[in-house]
């Protein structure tokens, strides 16, 4: 069937989001949104590190040993992100009217923020099944998430797939 004899009727379009309640949308100026970030990034860089500082040094001198790479990315990404907020800070004392950023949904992003963070706090205690499982649920409504199938089958898919890969397949078991 040639396409062109297909039937085009047009059908009016609801605005988008117009069925969802709109939350708060933030506007926040470009350069003070790298400079913050660019602290955060400094502290966190920082204290990796400081973690990479303390690794062990190599029995052989002249062997690159535990601790050398982990130090060798966190002095690279130290001075790349010293860098990047150091043109943050030009950019705001040269520039007179700045770009604004509109971040729409931020109460979600820190849920979401929030929520991957627990992942990482939870898992030991939880176990990777059960926290991947719970958590990714909770990520997935912190996000908008709403339909009661998705919220039940991809949290268990990935469960399920990752007992199937990591214990049935690789012979890894979590405690």
């Amino acid at each position: 069937m040639n396409s062109s004899t297909a039937s085009t009727r047009s059908v009016p379009k609801e605005p988008v989001g117009s069925h969802r309640k709109q939350e708060g949308v933030l506007q926040v100026p470009l350069v003070w949104l790298e400079l913050l970030l660019g602290i955060v990034l400094l502290i966190v860089v920082g204290s990796y590190l400081y973690e990479a500082a303390k690794l062990p040094d190599p029995m052989n001198p002249k062997a690159v040993g535990a601790g050398d790479f982990p130090m060798m990315i966190a002095i690279g990404t130290l001075v790349a992100v010293f860098l990047m907020s150091c043109h943050g800070l030009v950019k705001i004392f040269s520039e007179k009217e700045h770009e604004l950023v509109e971040l729409s949904r931020p109460l979600s992003v820190i849920v979401a923020i929030l929520v991957l963070v627990g992942i990482g706090a939870f898992l030991d205690s939880l176990g990777a099944i059960i926290a991947t499982a719970g958590l990714s649920a909770l990520l997935m409504l912190a996000v908008g998430e709403r339909r009661p199938l998705q919220l039940i089958a991809v949290p268990l898919g990935l469960a399920l797939g990752l007992y199937v890969i990591f214990v049935l397949a690789l012979g890894v078991y979590f405690p």
